[in-house]
């Protein structure tokens, strides 16, 4: 999908757009024939608010400058996804690029919240949206797996690090919560214990 079209789904000419980054299944390699696109826009105004913009097969996620600094600042695993993404998931430059010092504290706490938030609602809603609920896991196992990988090297080089992980949990027919918990709970907690002991590292 080009610019353009992530232009005309925001409604906005490009000049009020300061960059653009492709994300979600497309970039980690996991995409299906039905899978969205999924995007991060960057708006050139400081004070834009965070928002979403859609339209058929296309989900936009919109920031504004400063709150997108702010992600970065705060050390988001979502916001640092699009920070080191290869140039051709890169549908505008950030001109001048954004400025990043990793804090491995701020990585380890942001990325062990953001994890356990996505674990708690795939169990609470398992029973009603089990293939929503198997992606909201995958995703508390993705984000400190990259965390790890950023901790340890200073940048994300591997999108498609949790893809076996995935496939697995994606094949997996059985309909009990339980079962998930138990198998990729711990893992989780490996995990997140990883990003622990780097984030005391000096």
């Amino acid at each position: 999908m080009s610019l353009s079209t992530v232009l005309r789904v925001l409604g906005r000419a490009d000049g009020e757009v300061h960059s653009v980054f492709r994300t979600g299944s497309r970039v980690y390699g996991t995409a299906t024939a039905a899978s969205d696109e999924d995007f991060v826009a960057v708006l050139a105004r400081r004070d834009a608010r965070q928002d979403l913009a859609f339209a058929p097969g296309v989900n936009v996620v919109v920031h504004g400058l400063d709150t997108f600094r702010g992600a970065l600042a705060e050390h988001s695993v979502f916001a640092l996804e699009c920070l080191f993404l290869p140039p051709e998931h890169r549908l505008k430059e950030a001109r001048p690029p954004f400025p990043f010092k990793l804090d491995r504290k701020k990585l380890a706490a942001s990325a062990a919240s953001r994890s356990a938030s996505d674990f708690k609602k795939a169990g609470a809603r398992f029973d009603e949206e089990p293939e929503a609920s198997k992606k909201k896991l995958f995703h508390a196992l993705r984000v400190p797996l990259f965390a790890v990988q950023i901790a340890e090297t200073g940048a994300l080089h591997d999108y498609g690090a949790a893809n076996p992980t995935w496939r697995e949990i994606a094949a997996d027919e059985r309909l009990d919560w339980e079962h998930y918990r138990r198998t990729y709970g711990p893992l989780r907690e490996r995990l997140c214990d990883r990003l622990a002991a780097l984030a005391s590292r000096r």
